[in-house]
Order: structure tokens, then sequence, then C-alpha cells
């Protein structure tokens, strides 16, 4: 056990990249890590990292005995995972992350609901305006929207939506409602700009059997879809957001659609990474929400 421990010190260091970090995620002390990585050395015979004042690196002796040690004990861990598995109850700790807005709305929800079924299973989720990066964020679920650029995740599309044009009444009676695309230049357009990068996102239209991104001049920019669906509801202008942001007002004739024939689809996906083995709690988790996303009433095509 206490060889196990010393190896498990040894590839947290390289995966936290330092010896603090690594400290503070195993819980002991940066000493107890250095004390462990001279164990190690003194066992193996051979210098596993390079120490500068910049940090630490692997010797090539390192890196080839860290492939090893992390197959290792990724195999324990499945093993171990699995026998505890075995037994009825799922539990341990998920993370998941989802789009802000739509996690509140639909994520959360579920989640309590799953929950009751397995209080012993505990759950962590991440709002946020950006697409997570799973593997380094330490993901074990994440909703994503289109596009999908990570080859290395198993996706599992559970809606599909169309983002709409909308106004509100006293907007559409002062200033008309736009005829075309090329109109919408003469009215107040309320723009979305990305969370991270600060880029104003382009508006995309469905024009025949082709998609077209255009870039729209806007005196009103926000990074929150709340925020512009509050706006418009307010009639400060025109804006492109999800069905799902919008659909109750557009039932209670807070606000209209406009361009409708003009709309285009996307899709929601539950990914995971791809991995051999999966914990029941996470095959629990990712199977429930799954089935409770895909037949929520509100994620479903507009009519």
């Amino acid at each position: 056990m206490e060889n196990l421990r010393v190896l498990s010190t040894f590839v947290n260091i390289v995966s936290a990249g330092n010896f603090s970090k690594a400290a503070s995620a195993m819980g002991i002390t940066p000493q107890a890590v250095s004390l462990h990585v001279k164990q190690l050395e003194a066992r193996v015979g051979v210098r596993l990292f390079n120490r500068t004042t910049r940090g630490i690196n692997l010797t090539e002796e390192g890196s080839r005995f860290y492939k090893t040690c992390s197959a290792a004990i990724q195999a324990i861990d499945a093993d171990v995972q699995a026998l505890r598995d075995s037994r009825d109850n799922a539990y341990g700790n998920i993370r998941i992350g989802a789009p802000h807005g739509f996690g509140w709305r639909y994520v959360a929800p579920a989640i309590a609901k799953f929950r009751s079924m397995h209080p012993a299973v505990s759950i962590e989720l991440i709002i946020q305006n950006r697409a997570p990066d799973l593997l380094s964020e330490g993901m074990d679920l994440a909703v994503l929207a289109d596009p999908l650029t990570e080859l290395s995740m198993v996706a599992r599309k559970f809606a599909t939506m169309h983002s709409l044009l909308c106004a509100s009444p006293a907007y559409i009676e002062r200033y008309g409602e736009p005829q075309s695309v090329e109109d919408l230049s003469n009215h107040l357009c309320i723009n979305l700009k990305n969370w991270v990068d600060g880029r104003i996102l382009p508006w995309r239209f469905r024009i025949g059997e082709e998609t077209i991104a255009r870039e729209m001049p806007s005196d009103f920019v926000t990074d929150d879809g709340d925020c512009a669906v509050q706006a418009v509801l307010a009639g400060a202008g025109i804006a492109q957001l999800s069905g799902y942001r919008i659909l109750p007002h557009l039932k209670r004739g807070e606000l209209r659609t406009v361009l409708n024939t003009h709309t285009f689809e996307y899709s929601f996906y539950l990914c995971m990474l791809n991995r051999t083995l999966i914990p029941k709690r996470i095959r629990l988790l990712a199977d429930f929400l799954y089935a409770e996303l895909k037949q929520h009433p509100d994620l479903r095509p507009a009519s």
C-alpha cells in the first residue's frame, strides 16, 4: 500500500505540473510529496524529474515510467470502482458542466430528481458560458451544443432546436416587422458576444438549403443570453436567441418571432470522455439525464 501511495504521488505530480498542486490535490504537504519522490527515485535508481528554477519536467526515464504507472493506477482504480459498483447502491462524486441558462432551467431540476433516487451520489454542477474541456477540467459529463470539436468524446444527441429571431409586440408596433434578412440593417439589433474571447457572435440564417452567417450592426451587446431576453422584452430591439430561452414568453404573447422561414436548427448533446470502463454512478446519471432531457416538452424544434 505504501508503494502504491508513492506511485500515486508521482502520477499526481505529472498531472498537476508541480509539487505544490499535487500536494493540494492529495491533501498532503509539499514536504511529503518531495519525500515520496526521493523514495521512488531511490527505489528505481534513476532521476525521474529535472528540477529548474522555472519548474519541473520529466526525464526520459521518468516519462517512460510515468506511462507505466499511469496505466497501472487507472487499471487499479477501475477495478476498485467495479467492485464498489457491484453493490446495489451507486455512490461517489460526479462533475457535470452545462451552459448558463440551460443548466439552471433543465439540468439542475433533473439532477434533483436523480439524487432523490441515488442519495449516495454527490454532484457538482458547473455552469459556464463556454464549452468545457472535459479532460483538463475533470468533467465526467457535459451538456454541449453544436458544433462539437472534441473527437475523443461520446456524444448522445437529445434535442434539436431552432435559433429564433424575436421582438416584443411593442417594438414591432413602433418600428414594424422586418421582411427580409437585408431589412434587419434598418432595425435595432441586440448582439451576443463570446464570453471567453469577447468576439461578437454572427447571426445565422437558413436561406433555402444553405445556412449563412452575418454580422449585424448593434448598439446593444451582452455576453448573457438571458440578459438579451430581458432587453428584447423591454422593447430594446430584435435578437437571435435559443428557442428554449424565449418559449415561455412566446406562449404568453410577450414576444413574437420574425423571419420564421430563415431560422436554423442546432442540436444539444450529452457528452462524456470515451473510456473503457464507466463508473456506475456516471452511467446511471448519463442515462437518466438523457431520458429526462430528450422528453422535455421545451426542448423541441419550434413549430
